[in-house]
């Protein structure tokens, strides 16, 4: 087939298939122009609204003095994690109203280990029930501080901190 050669008709049938094809692009082309003037409807077209604003810088977060999430080493508490999960669970009173209304769950409750190794800035970051997260804020801000604060590049710094409390009855 590749030898062969194309009669006269063959050649001047394709000829003739490209032809609208190429009048279709002639006459759309044209149209296709951008116009420098806006259009005249009568309708106003308001302007796009401001970008908003960026969000506030936070205000607890110093990049050079902390609080910190990584550090080289993590702050101790005196006799390790298990005594401090011993301390909230010994010191942890369960709400009478939600044990009434049969409300467990799990609150992860954030603070800050000061570069004293003191605890502050106490706040859940994940609740389950008013009274539950009340309680859990409340047994943290108790905790007496820890023994050694974080250490980033050989200094004491405070580091950010979180600790989930489990409610459970039984």
């Amino acid at each position: 087939m590749m030898t062969k050669k194309h009669s006269r008709l063959q050649v001047n049938t394709g000829l003739l298939m490209i032809l609208p094809v190429i009048a279709v692009l002639l006459f759309l082309i044209p149209g296709c122009s951008q116009n420098d003037k806006p259009a005249e409807s009568g309708i106003e077209v308001a302007p796009p609204p401001p970008p908003p604003p960026p969000p506030p810088p936070v205000g607890d977060i110093d990049p050079t003095n902390g609080p910190f999430e990584q550090v080289d080493k993590m702050p101790v508490f005196n006799g390790g994690d298990d005594a401090l999960i011993k301390f909230i669970a010994d010191n942890t009173i369960y709400p009478e109203a939600a044990k009434t209304n049969g409300i467990q769950g799990k609150v992860i409750v954030g603070f800050v280990v000061e570069n004293d190794g003191s605890i502050d800035r106490v706040k859940v970051v994940k609740g389950v029930d008013p009274d539950l997260d009340k309680e859990a804020v409340r047994v943290v801000s108790t905790v007496p501080g820890f023994e050694k604060p974080g250490i980033k590049d050989g200094k004491a710094v405070a580091v950010r901190y979180q600790i989930p409390i489990n409610f459970a009855l039984k």
